[in-house]
């Protein structure tokens, strides 16, 4: 299955994904599946560890080109995050093929 696929199971099944992103493992909630000015992206609560300066442990949205994830799998036993993207991060989406319902 590819990184598109995964992401795609999980925001239809609203399941949380494992995955890494610039040499970092990293587990997320994705929202929306779509384009933008980085091509392919996906728009993702991203939880961290704590203990990074800069990021609140409850995570942060993020917009991730495709292209720069990669292992990436399904983790249906973490919780899913329900809340809503800011303004923000929803903006670098221009095109959206799939959001959470």
């Amino acid at each position: 299955m590819s990184v598109r696929d995964i992401l795609r199971d999980a925001i239809q099944k609203k399941v949380v994904v494992g995955f890494t992103f610039d040499g970092k493992n990293y587990i997320g909630s994705p929202h929306a599946l779509g384009e933008g000015d980085g091509g392919e992206l996906v728009l993702i609560s991203r939880g961290e560890d704590a203990h990074e300066k800069g990021v609140p442990p409850t995570g942060q949205w993020s917009c991730l080109r495709l292209a720069d994830i990669s292992d990436a799998k399904l983790l249906p036993e973490e919780p899913f995050h329900v809340g809503h993207p800011d303004a923000h991060a929803l903006k670098a989406l221009h095109k959206i093929d799939i959001r959470v319902a």
